[in-house]
């Protein structure tokens, strides 16, 4: 709930010329639906790598710029979460999607956060994507 006050409050103040581009990894099992999420990413003006597994989003993170990692919760080969401690070393904040039901108690011990509930509005996504450029402090919200 925080964040989504966070994403509120920043898309007030970021307007559409104003809004960071973003290099965002996008770790999707279901390649129709990363299809879809990247294309309406690229159309809200960042530039999107898709995905559809954790070997290969790791194997990304170590050669390609990212300045966010959208990743599913339950990937091919485990939980979309194991990516998290490569993104933490490089600064990366993360934020993981889901279609499995939630308890915010989860959060603290297993899930990670910011999470998106899927089905999501993706307004709703880019807002969490201009909360977190906001305060992760991304060198292109800085630009």
């Amino acid at each position: 709930m925080f964040l989504k006050h966070i994403a509120s409050d920043v898309g007030r103040i970021i307007s559409d010329s104003e809004r960071p581009m973003l290099q965002i990894l996008l770790a999707e099992s279901d390649r129709r639906i990363g299809q879809l999420i990247a294309g309406i990413l690229t159309d809200f003006g960042h530039d999107v790598t898709l995905c559809q597994d954790g070997a290969e989003a790791a194997a990304l993170l170590a050669i390609v710029p990212i300045d966010v990692l959208v990743t599913d919760l339950v990937l091919r080969d485990g939980e979309g979460s194991m990516l998290r401690g490569p993104c933490a070393v490089r600064g990366i904040p993360t934020i993981t999607l889901t279609g499995h039901q939630f308890r915010i108690d989860q959060a603290a011990q297993d899930r990670p956060l910011p999470l998106v509930d899927k089905p999501f509005r993706f307004d709703d996504l880019q807002s969490v994507l201009d909360a977190v450029a906001a305060y992760s402090g991304s060198t292109r919200a800085a630009a």
